[in-house]
């Protein structure tokens, strides 16, 4: 078969059943849930006035998808309505593969969504999607490094439940108040929206998050993720909140997203984690804490050189972030968002939850 043999047609509500089913390929068998994931994020998206994604036919069926996962971004003082697009969800029926179709996909995309987007931005790269992405233009931004936090035993603990297909105990860490610091299972999308805007901006304009409570609100409905929110409460509400996304044996905690009112508010919350002991792992990509939060977690013990550092860097492989222009045949200019070059990391404020997988 060639290139000739398939089409390429933008993803519509139509075409839903047929996508979730090829969809189990990547995420399993659960059509139900998977129905339910592809509603959220493409779908239920606040920040999309359309469902982004391209689909493959093969005699007017559907053997292949790749999403694309839209979220607001600014430049405080400059512009708040930039808006990012993550490609990911890619995924072709087994019996089409290697024949370059994800690339494919991803150029039809590129082709029409060049005309309204600017930003393609990809957390979620792998050893095997890494070569489709160079050959579609991308630049490398920043390594996906984490520092990760953990003892001998926690890390042998860690190791011998990372294979189970569930969680050895779902409910071990307790929810509820604990002094000043609450632990919950639900977003407070308002009080988080508050936290973040009383923010002050980064001293160099850089392309950031837009959190609004809407934001909040949906952004972790994702039902193939676990969250755990911590609180620290304050005379105004929340005085700090940290997001903790969960791996499948409940054993390692991955920091998507934090904000405080005033300086040492996250600390005392990760104080609180790190003595109850709730992971047997605690981890934060480094791209996403500034100077002054990277010494802060490094007085806590985190570290980004480690057993288990050299264990992920030699099975997954040391991939970075990966940046383009949405637009297949780009000029100079549009390597730029108000002067900001978004080839260069330090132009950026990128957290966790900016992951269209997370």
């Amino acid at each position: 078969m060639s290139d000739k043999d398939y089409q390429f047609e933008f993803y519509r509500t139509d075409f839903l059943p047929a996508v979730a089913d090829v969809l189990r390929y990547l995420v399993g068998d659960d059509l139900k849930r998977n129905l339910s994931y592809l509603k959220w994020k493409y779908h239920d998206n606040p920040y999309a006035n359309q469902t982004l994604g391209i689909v493959a036919l093969h005699k007017g069926k559907v053997i292949g998808f790749r999403g694309y996962f839209a979220t607001r971004w600014q430049i405080p003082s400059r512009t708040d309505r930039i808006l990012v697009l993550c490609p990911g969800d890619t995924c072709v029926h087994p019996d089409h593969r290697l024949k370059g179709l994800s690339v494919l996909m991803g150029n039809r995309a590129m082709e029409e969504y060049g005309r309204e987007y600017k930003i393609l931005l990809n957390l979620t790269s792998t050893k095997n999607s890494f070569p489709g992405y160079q050959k579609m233009g991308f630049s490398p931004l920043a390594k996906k490094t984490y520092l990760s936090q953990y003892s001998p035993f926690g890390f042998i603990r860690f190791l011998l439940t990372t294979r189970k297909k569930s969680a050895s105990d779902p409910h071990r860490v307790p929810l509820g108040e604990f002094h000043d610091v609450v632990v919950s299972d639900l977003p407070r999308p308002e009080e988080m929206h508050a936290v973040i805007s009383s923010q002050l901006p980064a001293d160099e304009a850089k392309l950031e998050l837009y959190q609004d409570a809407d934001f909040f609100g949906w952004r972790f409905g994702n039902i193939m993720n676990r969250y755990l929110f911590y609180y620290l409460k304050g005379p105004r509400g929340i005085d700090a909140y940290l997001v903790m996304g969960l791996s499948l044996s409940m054993r390692r905690g991955f920091i998507l997203d934090c904000a405080e009112r005033d300086k040492g508010g996250i600390e005392k919350i990760l104080v609180h984690v790190l003595e109850k002991s709730h992971f047997d792992v605690l981890s934060v990509y480094r791209f996403s804490l500034g100077p002054d939060q990277a010494r802060s977690f490094s007085a806590l013990g985190f570290k980004t050189n480690g057993w288990l550092q050299q264990i992920e860097k030699k099975v997954k492989g040391d991939l970075p972030l990966l940046v383009r222009p949405v637009k297949k045949k780009f000029e100079a200019e549009d390597l730029f968002i108000e002067g900001l070059d978004i080839r260069k990391p330090e132009n950026w404020m990128i957290k966790g939850i900016c992951s269209d997988a997370a």
